[in-house]
C-alpha cells in the first residue's frame, strides 16, 4: 500500500471546511505548524528545510509555503476544528483526532516535492548544507520507499565525505541515511545468499550509526521489519520468541524491533507527534495487519 493508503486504514478523509479560513485561522496553522510540527519534522529527517523562517530559500516570505497550499491549509482548518471540540479523553475522539493529525504530518511531510528546484548545487567536500532542498527531498524518497516496501531506482542521497573536516556527527548522519537508501536499492522479496548478505551488511551498517538518535532508531526498526516479517509474523514473533536467543538472532532481531515500533506509537511513547504518528504507520505495513508484508515467505 503507498501512505495514502494506510492513512485510509485509520478512516475516511476529513470532510473540507465549509468556508475559507479567517486570517485567526491561518495565524493557528502558522503557530501549530511552527511549536509542535517543524521540530518534529526536523529531528526526523535530520534536516532545516522545513523550518522556514530560517530557510534560506524561503526566508523572504515564510508562510507562503503553508498558506499558498490550498489542500493542505484545508485538512489543517479541518484537523484544528476537530481538536477544538474534543473536551475528554474519549478514545473514539482521540483515534479519530490521531488519524486527522497523521493525515496533516504526512501532507507536511511532503511539501519539499511541492516546491521547484534548480540544478543540484555542488557543495564542498560533498558536504550539502543542513537546509539543502534536494537532500530534504531524498531523505523523504527514502522513507516513501521503506514503509511502502518499494524499491528504490537509486540512491537520490549525497554519499558520506571522506574529508576530515567534517564533524563525525554530521558524518555519522549522512552515512546512516546513504546507507538506508543503498538497503532499499535491494530486492528485499529476494531469498538468495548474495542479495541477503548485502541487505544485512547495510543493515549492520545502520545499527552502528544510530547515535542515540531516536528517528534512527525508528527508520532502523523499520528496516528490521521490513526484512525480516518476509520470514515470520512480526506479532506473533514477539510474543512467542524466547527471551534466551542471542541478540544477533534474526527472530530476536524482528521481535525487539516490533517492540518498539509498537511502543513509539503510543501516546506515551516517541517523543514528537512525528515520531507517534510514522511509528504508527510502519506498525500498520509490516506488522497489523501488516498489508506491505511479503506474505509468499512469512513464517509462524
Amino acid at each position: 500500500m503507498k501512505v495514502d493508503e494506510l492513512i485510509a486504514l485509520g478512516g475516511a478523509p476529513p470532510n473540507p471546511p465549509s468556508a475559507p479560513p479567517s486570517s485567526e485561522m491561518l495565524d493557528e496553522v502558522t503557530k501549530l505548524y511552527y511549536e509542535v510540527y517543524v521540530p518534529g519534522l526536523s529531528l526526523f529527517f535530520e534536516t532545516r528545510w522545513y523550518d522556514f523562517a530560517k530557510n534560506r530559500a524561503t526566508a523572504a516570505n515564510p508562510t507562503a509555503m503553508l498558506h499558498n497550499n490550498a489542500s493542505l491549509v484545508s485538512l489543517f482548518t479541518s484537523f484544528i476544528q476537530t481538536i477544538s471540540k474534543i473536551k475528554s479523553t474519549d478514545p473514539v475522539d482521540m483515534v479519530h483526532s490521531g488519524h486527522l493529525e497523521l493525515s496533516v504530518i504526512w501532507a507536511l511531510a511532503r511539501l519539499p516535492l511541492s516546491t521547484p528546484l534548480t540544478q543540484r548545487q555542488q557543495f564542498p567536500e560533498s558536504v550539502p548544507a543542513e537546509d539543502d532542498p534536494w537532500e530534504a527531498r531524498g531523505r523523504l524518497q527514502v522513507f516513501e520507499t521503506l514503509i511502502t516496501g518499494e524499491i528504490l531506482a537509486g540512491n537520490p542521497l549525497t554519499p558520506p565525505p571522506a574529508a576530515a573536516n567534517v564533524h563525525p556527527l554530521r558524518r555519522n548522519e549522512l552515512e546512516f541515511w546513504y546507507q538506508l537508501a543503498r538497503y532499499l536499492l535491494q530486492d528485499h522479496a529476494s531469498a538468495s545468499s548474495a542479495d541477503i548478505s548485502t541487505r544485512e551488511r547495510c543493515l549492520s551498517a545502520m545499527r552502528a550509526l544510530l547515535d542515540g538518535r531516536e528517528n534512527r532508531d525508528v527508520l532502523y526498526s523499520i528496516a528490521v521489519l521490513r526484512e525480516y516479517t518476509a520470514q515470520w509474523d512480526a506479532a506473533y514473533s514477539e510474543q512467542s520468541v524466547p527471551s534466551h536467543l542471542e541478540e544477533s538472532d534474526s527472530r530476536s532481531k524482528l521481535a525487539v524491533a516490533t517492540r518498539f515500533i509498537r511502543d513509539e506509537s503510543t501516546s506515551t511513547g516517541g517523543t514528537t507527534n512525528v515520531v507517534r504518528r510514522f511509528a504508527d504507520l510502519a506498525y500498520r505495513a509490516f506488522v497489523r495487519p501488516g498489508v506491505n508484508v511479503n506474505r509468499n515467505r512469512v513464517k509462524y
